[in-house]
């Protein structure tokens, strides 16, 4: 691709692991100083046990599923779209969610994710 941008081999992986709700796959994609920030939910997370616990929290959600994962890299930078879906959690409806991460890569690792959604048809 032109002026540097190209797949991402770690993104790849991100993609496939979110996807299979892979837990111990997705973590393994950060690097072991990195930042993971849920601006909806205002949660800064700096550590891979307390990532873990936010995705298997995540996973457990009932029928969460995460579909049309697309990582776009360039450089040291990239972007991405998924769908979140699944039942809420109050009436059992359900639910859509498209969102998007912001990236910065580095040694084939996510050095930094910032996440964006609107999260509330999940939880009513």
């Amino acid at each position: 691709m032109a002026g540097g941008c190209m797949k991402s081999e770690v993104l790849k992986r991100a993609e496939e692991a979110l996807e299979a709700l892979d837990v111990d796959n997705l973590i393994a994609a950060y690097a072991d100083d990195f930042l993971f920030e849920d601006t909806s939910l205002g949660e800064r997370i700096t550590s891979k046990t307390a990532l873990k616990e936010y995705f298997e929290r995540l996973f457990t959600l009932p029928g969460v599923r995460f579909s049309d994962v697309k990582f776009f890299p360039c450089g040291e930078k990239a972007w991405g779209t998924w769908t979140w879906s699944g039942k809420s959690i109050k009436a059992g409806k359900d639910y859509s969610i498209q969102g998007a991460s912001l990236f910065v890569l580095g040694d084939d690792k996510i050095i930094e994710e910032k996440i964006f959604y609107d999260p509330r048809s999940a939880y009513e």
